[in-house]
């Protein structure tokens, strides 16, 4: 599979929203239809309308069905992201400035860039529902928001979580070791790794390395069997701008003996 050229119609895709539950409009439509015929038409006529009724319904309530479904297909990002320079088999995710809520309130700023990471040309984005985006909170939210989340059956997953530092209980001026060391802030953001707690003898590793864009990053590796997004968390953790930013992986313990090699490039290409 190839990398293309970012395109913006992933983003149309991502926000489309699914239909209200209960009939569809076709359907109702048909209801309606006969309700409106004559009470008093013939045999034949009743017969005609029961056969056009049943054809109606089920053709007309599995087109939405069908369309949704095609809506919803993983779309790879292999078919519309750049390729990662140095990574055969990557390719590059960086939002442009329509892409998220928190970008487009002005909230995520472009310094340089908003933030990028690496993906597997097979991985596909993932869809998030807007109260975990911060669709309705922008451009203050009290709570920490998605985003962004892509996602390989196979291989497992990858998220961008981002909160204001003010909600760690620091200034927005603090820099990375002005909010403790990495084992100080992990007790701190583990919930958000595992999806649920952290005990602290689960964590793996705790350390600090600079990344590709030379800024200084926690990095974190927790087994937790219990946590709602896998067994496996690979984590980055980072301050910009007044804000905090946490990149998690996930896995499974069937994905990550397969995987554990593309989870940990993912994590080095991670930049805020």
């Amino acid at each position: 599979m190839q990398c293309t050229a970012f395109l913006s119609s992933s983003a149309a895709l991502r926000q489309q929203e699914p239909r209200a539950k209960g009939a569809s409009r076709p359907q109702l439509l048909v209801r309606a239809w006969a309700q409106q015929q004559e009470p008093n038409t013939g045999r034949r006529a009743a017969l005609l309308a029961g056969i056009g009724l049943g054809l109606g319904l089920g053709l007309e309530a599995a087109a939405p069905q069908v369309a949704l479904a095609a809506a919803q297909a993983p779309v790879p990002v292999g078919t519309y992201l750049p390729p990662a320079d140095g990574l055969p088999g990557f390719c590059l995710y960086q939002p442009d400035e329509k892409k998220t809520p928190a970008i487009r309130a002005g909230v995520i700023k472009a310094d340089p860039a908003f933030y990028q990471f690496a993906l597997p040309e097979s991985w596909a984005e993932a869809q998030l529902l807007n109260i975990l985006t911060g669709n309705f909170c922008m451009p203050r939210c009290e709570e920490p928001w998605y985003e962004a989340k892509f996602e390989n059956p196979k291989e497992g997953s990858a998220q961008l979580i981002v909160t204001e530092l003010q909600k760690l209980g620091a200034k927005p001026t603090s820099k990375l070791q002005e909010l403790g060391t990495p084992e100080q802030v992990v007790t701190r953001i583990g919930n958000f790794i595992t999806g649920t707690y952290l005990d602290e003898e689960d964590v793996v590793s705790a350390g600090t390395k600079k990344l590709a864009d030379g800024r200084d990053y926690y990095l974190y590796e927790v087994y937790a069997p219990y946590s709602k997004t896998g067994g496996h968390n690979l984590a980055a953790f980072t301050t910009k701008g007044g804000l905090a930013y946490l990149y998690v992986l996930t896995a499974s313990d069937r994905q990550w003996g397969a995987n554990e090699g593309t989870l940990r490039t993912m994590l080095e290409t991670f930049q805020a």
